[in-house]
């Protein structure tokens, strides 16, 4: 992709390129974290799977999990679902 100079709106909002949006897969749905280093945006894609984690960090704290409970029972969740998965595609 080559570079392009964009131009932020009143309200400070930037398009991101068509062609970046489709190289990286960039829907309404995606997510971001922000960050600035010295005279730089950053702009990382989020995982639907760091979502879910955070959300369960949420819930763990409102709960009064520990890290480590929070932890194990992730792990739990990572062996269940990569059973289901590769059980499934042996059949």
């Amino acid at each position: 992709m080559s570079t392009r100079l964009l131009r932020p709106t009143e309200r400070g909002q930037i398009t991101i390129p068509k062609e970046a949006r489709d190289k990286l897969k960039i829907t309404p749905d995606s997510r971001f974290k922000v960050s600035v280093e010295g005279d730089k945006i950053i702009y990382q894609l989020v995982s639907p799977f760091d979502m879910i984690v955070k959300e369960f960090q949420k819930e763990a704290e409102a709960r009064g999990y520990t890290k480590e409970e929070l932890e194990n029972e992730l792990e739990k969740i990572r062996k269940k679902l990569f059973k289901e998965i590769y059980d499934e595609s042996d059949d």
